[in-house]
């Protein structure tokens, strides 16, 4: 049997990233006629087509798909397989906005440091979007807050955390139960995990905040309670500095909003650097630590 090349499958893994074989071409640095024909040979040795065309856009097919998970494995094992000891090992992660910004920084840095030659590329979404990232292949390792539905990946609890309700000082820190449901909420969108922890608990309430704004970044949350636009609902890690200073108090309710945040992997087979990269994450004191540096201005 004539077997794909190298070539074939990191041009593959390409196109499944890029949804586009131009990109992928550029990236893989072939010209636009050489990676088309190298598609075409790949899907006669395989005996199947690979993709489907959407406008530009190129849209993996159900068996490619299933490949997906056994190709990363299989570059996994080549990059290995070509690296010296001393050359970079290279982790594509994908993360929640509150792991992401108050958790891996510190975490990433200290493992720089245990790693010489590690590194890293760190995507930023929120939870249902990391679980996509993953589905694409587009990272190895994802972390996500809240519980998922999906037997797919390996999925394991990693910390847990406290979202909470605040608001500007001028604000009573009990506020009747009527006067909370008055108050403009500023909250995550839907498919955050903080989102997901809200409504879930507001349901078990009954309750129904009279307004909702939302917005997609935690700091523009703070920033709108700040500046008294409302009451705000953000993890606990994302306010401790301004909770500490003032400038915001945290809101008494009776919402339970005790969560946990969650490591997505790949089932099977697991590079060196990122079997170590886990085992520091989970032997990590969350006692270590710091508190988030303050934001500039």
């Amino acid at each position: 049997m004539n077997h794909p090349s190298p070539r074939h499958w990191l041009l593959l893994d390409a196109i499944c990233r890029l949804h586009s074989l131009s990109k992928a071409a550029e990236e893989q640095h072939l010209s636009q006629p050489a990676a088309s024909q190298a598609l075409k040979e790949l899907e006669q040795r395989l005996g199947t087509p690979l993709f489907l065309r959407q406008g530009r856009q190129l849209v993996p097919t159900q068996h490619t798909l299933d490949l997906l998970p056994k190709l990363q494995q299989l570059l996994d094992l080549q990059s290995e397989l070509i690296q010296s000891s001393g050359q970079t090992t290279e982790l594509r992660l994908v993360a929640s906005e509150t792991t992401g910004c108050y958790l891996l920084p510190q975490l990433l840095a200290e493992f720089s440091q245990l790693q010489p030659g590690f590194e890293f590329k760190l995507q930023l979404c929120n939870s249902s979007e990391v679980l996509q990232y993953m589905t694409a292949q587009q990272a190895q390792l994802g972390f996500i807050e809240g519980p998922v539905l999906t037997d797919a990946f390996d999925i394991r609890l990693w910390r847990e955390d406290l979202t909470v309700l605040f608001g500007q000082p001028q604000l009573h820190q009990s506020l009747k139960t009527e006067q909370l449901l008055q108050q403009r909420w500023i909250v995550r969108e839907r498919g955050s995990g903080t989102r997901a922890v809200l409504e879930h608990e507001l349901a078990r309430l009954g309750w129904s905040p009279a307004r909702i704004l939302e917005l997609q970044r935690p700091e523009a949350i703070k920033q709108a309670v700040y500046h008294g636009l409302g009451i705000g609902c953000l993890p606990l890690l994302a306010i401790e500095q301004e909770l500490a200073s003032g400038q915001l108090i945290r809101l008494d309710s009776p919402l339970r909003l005790q969560r946990h945040f969650r490591i997505v992997q790949h089932k099977g087979y697991q590079s060196p650097v990122l079997t170590g990269f886990i085992e520091f994450l989970f032997s990590a004191s969350a006692s270590s630590l710091r508190a988030p540096a303050p934001a500039a201005g």
